[in-house]
């Protein structure tokens, strides 16, 4: 079962979009539904990959369910692969033109032809390895990108879109805030699978430059069918015919060996009747000698610029599918999904057990290196660090967060460290993060505060000090004072929460309801 690029798309959106129902109606639906869905699959699925597939096959097939971010990704991605084939085939026809424009008086340059088409796309494609070679040799999922990757990647996700809006609006049917959400979250993915989103802009990249190739092939062909065109080469450093020859010999080496000499290359003669000298002019030149360089231009372009940007674009879609096999779903967040569908349903409102005996009299202490025996333990997916202010939440209050988290997201608390939302205050208790034993990290806060723009560039603090690969949950309650901290999706606080985290574009961060145990 072959795992694409879309699919991971589709299975990041439908989790979060999962993640944010807030009744316990709707999260005891979904624990029926994936229930359901592992009893009919887990008979063909052996590995993860495969039952997250299969979850995302019938979760694609549910009724009602609004376009996917996928299939967007995959409408945008296909315009622009026309988009770079088409521009890459007409600037390459123009240029070439342009560039052979021969009215009988002055042949074409072969020296400055073969710089400007030959060998500078040469350069570009050896520039352009440099980034892929790093990063295969290195092996360390660093894919930092080059200039002209991030300008692709500007191009895809800020102008094609804004074209669409404008041209294309009819023929996608999309919804205009829709596109929108889903660009924002593309974004953001794309930041968070780096090695995901790396080669299929560099096969765009490659293919632009492959289309310009060939229109630079196709170009000087169908010149040299309907017009008379006539090639001389003059250099100041290259005085002997002889060296040029040498020249072309070695250059021609990739095709010399299979294609007749005639028309390999011109040969010495040919090359020493077509040299220009300025104050002779071209008169005394004879034709056979002028027109004896074109097969060898055209081969040229072919072996040293169009077929290595083709075996450019195959080798960018074969690293992508090695990326996509080697992709990881033992992330927290796939790992409840995979818990959800095995573990067998239980009631959310289960009575209080003997947990309380269990914890002691201090939560608080007991949660900074303890696990807990719950009536889940068997579906814990993670141990989580609980960051939350003290100063607000009581003590009774802190072991009832703690009592939702482990219920309805399945985490084992490791511990609870107290802060004042000060990255200065906090300073030396988040340094502490990294000491934990934990893969995820929640941010606790109560809903009526507003996100302003300090509370935010916190988060983002907190982020970045957090290691690589470890997801801020950040879950929002209402007031502490109140014995219901239980926050409702449809809660206009818990909204303007979403919307504000949501444009921070900052990935492995989520906004998320209370439920009240």
């Amino acid at each position: 079962m072959k795992i694409s690029l879309n699919d991971i798309i589709d299975l990041d959106y439908l989790i979060d979009r999962d993640n944010t129902l807030d009744s316990r109606k709707d999260i005891k639906s979904r624990e029926l539904k994936d229930r359901k869905i592992y009893s009919q699959c887990k008979d063909s699925c052996q590995t993860d990959t495969h039952l997250m597939l299969s979850w995302l096959k019938f979760r694609r097939d549910e009724k009602g369910l609004p376009i996917l971010p996928g299939m967007v990704f995959s409408s945008l991605y296909t315009c622009a692969v026309y988009i770079m084939i088409i521009s890459g085939l007409t600037i390459g026809i123009s240029t070439v033109y342009s560039f052979l424009a021969y009215h009988g008086t002055q042949p074409v340059n072969v020296t400055s032809f073969t710089a400007l088409f030959i060998v500078l796309p040469v350069v570009f494609i050896l520039l352009s390895m440099v980034l892929p070679v790093q990063i295969l040799l290195r092996r360390d999922n660093k894919y930092a990108g080059s200039m002209v990757h991030t300008i692709v990647c500007s191009l895809f996700f800020n102008v094609l879109p804004k074209i669409i809006k404008k041209t294309g609006r009819l023929i996608f049917n999309w919804n205009i805030e829709d596109l929108d959400y889903f660009i924002s979250f593309m974004r953001m993915k794309a930041r968070e699978y780096k090695a995901l989103f790396f080669w299929p802009f560099f096969i765009l990249t490659s293919l632009f430059a492959f289309s310009f190739s060939a229109g630079i092939l196709g170009g000087i062909f169908l010149k040299i069918v309907v017009s008379d065109m006539a090639f001389g080469w003059q250099s100041t450093l290259m005085t002997s015919g002889q060296s040029v020859h040498d020249l072309v010999i070695f250059t021609a080496s990739p095709w010399s060996w299979f294609i007749p000499e005639t028309m390999t290359f011109p040969n010495l003669e040919q090359i020493e009747g077509s040299r220009i000298v300025l104050k002779q002019g071209i008169h005394a030149l004879a034709t056979q000698d002028l027109v004896s360089w074109w097969p060898f231009l055209c081969l040229a372009i072919l072996f040293y610029t169009v077929i290595p940007r083709g075996l450019l674009i195959i080798a960018g879609s074969f690293f992508q599918q090695q990326v996509l096999k080697r992709f990881n779903f033992t992330n927290s967040k796939f790992r409840q999904v995979i818990i959800r569908m095995k573990a067998p349903v239980m009631d959310v409102e289960t009575k209080e057990s003997s947990r309380d005996q269990e914890i002691g009299k201090d939560p608080v202490k007991n949660k900074l290196g303890t696990d807990y025996s719950t009536p889940r333990q068997n579906m814990v997916t993670g141990k989580a660090l609980l960051l939350l202010s003290n100063k607000v939440y009581s003590e009774k209050t802190i072991e009832n967060i703690c009592n939702s988290i482990e219920q309805h997201m399945f985490f084992n608390i490791r511990g609870v460290i107290g802060i004042n939302f000060n990255f200065d205050d906090d300073a030396k208790a988040l340094a502490s993060i990294g000491e934990n034993e934990a893969d995820s990290v929640i941010l606790v806060q109560e809903v009526w505060q507003p996100p302003i723009r300090e509370l935010l560039y916190y988060i983002t603090r907190i982020k970045a000090r957090i290691s690589k690969g470890i997801p801020l949950y950040i879950v929002l309650t209402r007031d502490a004072g109140q014995e219901n901290l239980g926050v409702d999706k449809s809660d206009i606080n818990f909204k303007v929460w979403e919307k504000s985290v949501f444009k921070l574009e900052e990935p492995g961060i989520s906004v998320m309801g209370f439920l009240q145990p």
